[in-house]
């Protein structure tokens, strides 16, 4: 019978991301990686910070990706009855603790 060896293969850092929603009921977070910032290894689902009351931020290693998600998540969201008037999008750089930004797009409800 063959060794069996179980090595270190990689090492990953992540950062916690906040947003104080409007409704000042809840806390979203979502995560970022610092090795999987496209979310091939991690469910892509971290990448966003859902609130209870329909608003919600994403993130993403560019604004394009940011704001792929944040249309793909509204639109999901709007099916469901949230946000029937849509939603007013904001896009923002956060420096990351490693050096760099994320860009993330936050997703208020249109009034």
């Amino acid at each position: 019978m063959e060794k069996m060896d179980v090595f270190f293969e990689r090492k990953t850092e992540e950062a916690l991301l906040s947003m104080t929603c409007a409704c000042g009921s809840c806390h979203p977070t979502a995560t970022f990686y610092r090795d999987d910032s496209p979310y091939e290894w991690h469910d892509p689902h971290l990448a966003e910070g859902p609130c209870c009351c329909g608003r919600f931020f994403v993130i993403g290693h560019d604004r394009p990706t940011a704001e792929a998600r944040a249309k793909k998540m509204a639109a999901e969201y709007q099916k469901e009855g949230k946000a029937p008037k849509g939603y007013l999008f904001k896009s923002m750089q956060v420096a990351l603790p490693w050096g760099g930004c994320a860009e993330a797009v936050s997703a208020d409800l249109r009034k």
